[in-house]
């Protein structure tokens, strides 16, 4: 039971290593935020709407209120910044999704 109390040996203090990181640094291009209504078709020809994040010349964020799944390509329409165009599915989160433009827009 005394053993408990027993004092232990000190832990060892170890420095943080000061080498420069090994990531890699890409540049993202510059983002507007927005709150725009928007609207998805799939390649099976569903629609799905969502909301419109922020966007660039490269692609935008959207949120969804409840979509499981969003295949690799659709077809993005958002009237109030005048882009339809394909993209392609980024990167997924829980509710929002990042969609990289097959096309070049000018806004």
């Amino acid at each position: 039971m005394f053993g408990l109390f027993k004092r232990q040996t000190p832990v060892q203090d170890f420095e943080e290593d000061e080498s420069p990181s090994l990531k890699a640094y890409l540049p993202r291009e510059e983002r507007e935020n927005v709150y725009k209504e928007a609207s998805i078709t799939f390649p099976t020809g569903y629609r799905c709407r969502g909301i419109v994040l922020d966007y660039s010349e490269g692609g935008v964020r959207m949120r969804f209120q409840n979509v499981e799944h969003l295949p690799d390509f659709v077809q993005i329409d958002i009237p109030a910044l005048k882009i339809r165009t394909q993209a392609r599915v980024a990167w997924r989160d829980t509710i929002d999704f990042g969609l990289e433009y097959l096309e070049p827009q000018v806004s």
